[in-house]
């Protein structure tokens, strides 16, 4: 069974009729490995920076304390 995709409008087309140059291909893995790198580095800086003591349940008593 082959392939297809459809248009915006409904009409049936066969995705094999365009085929992709290779610089649209090294684009498209540049593209996703600079996100999952951006991902990877974002995750691995708020593990490092995290601090367990601002989620503490006594820091949230003092400030609602404070805000009445």
């Amino acid at each position: 069974m082959e392939p297809s995709k459809f248009e915006p409008f409904g009409e049936q087309f066969d995705q094999r009729n365009g085929q992709e140059s290779p610089v649209s291909k090294w684009l498209l893995w540049a593209g996703s490995a600079v996100f999952w790198s951006m991902v990877a580095f974002i995750v691995a800086a708020r593990a490092a920076y995290f601090d367990p003591g601002v989620f503490n349940f006594e820091h949230l008593a003092a400030l609602v304390r404070t805000v009445l």
